[in-house]
C-alpha cells in the first residue's frame, strides 16, 4: 500500500464516509513573496530614532555599571584576602597583581562608560539615511 494510499483512506474515514477536507489536487497554489517586510530608514521619525537609540544606549550603560561593580568588588576582595596573607607568599602576590589588574580593568570600563554617555545618536550609514 502507498502512502497516498493511506493518506486518501483516512480523509475518506476508510469506510466510503468523505471528510470535509479538500483534496489535495483540488487545492490552489499561491505564489508568497518570501522577503520580509520592511519600512524604510527615511519611515522612521526622528523622534522615535532618538527614543530608540536612548532606550540602546541606556541598556549599555547598565551593562558597563554592572560589570564594572562586580569588577571592583571582585579587585577588592582579592586585595583584602591577599593583605591578610592567607595563602603563601607567591600565592597573595599573584592575587594582590590580579586584583590591581581588575582595578585597571574597571577604570577602562568607567572611562568607556564616559564615552557611551556622551554618544548622542547612531553612526549615520548609508542604510540609515538614502
Amino acid at each position: 500500500m502507498l502512502l497516498s494510499d493511506t493518506m486518501t483512506r483516512k480523509i475518506k474515514g476508510g469506510k466510503g464516509r468523505h471528510s470535509s477536507m479538500i483534496p489535495n489536487d483540488q487545492l490552489k497554489t499561491v505564489p508568497v513573496d518570501k522577503r520580509p517586510v520592511r519600512g524604510a530608514a527615511q519611515d522612521i521619525s526622528p523622534k522615535l530614532e532618538r527614543t530608540w537609540f536612548k532606550f540602546d544606549r541606556n541598556v549599555v550603560l547598565h551593562q558597563i555599571d554592572k560589570i564594572q561593580g562586580t569588577i571592583n568588588e571582585n579587585a577588592k576582595q582579592l586585595g583584602m584576602v591577599a593583605a591578610e596573607g592567607v595563602f603563601e607568599k607567591p600565592l597573595s602576590d599573584d592575587l594582590l597583581h590580579t586584583s590591581r589588574a581588575l582595578g585597571a580593568i574597571a577604570q577602562e570600563l568607567a572611562a568607556l562608560r564616559g564615552l557611551v554617555g556622551r554618544t548622542s545618536h547612531y553612526p549615520k550609514t548609508s542604510k540609515r539615511r538614502s
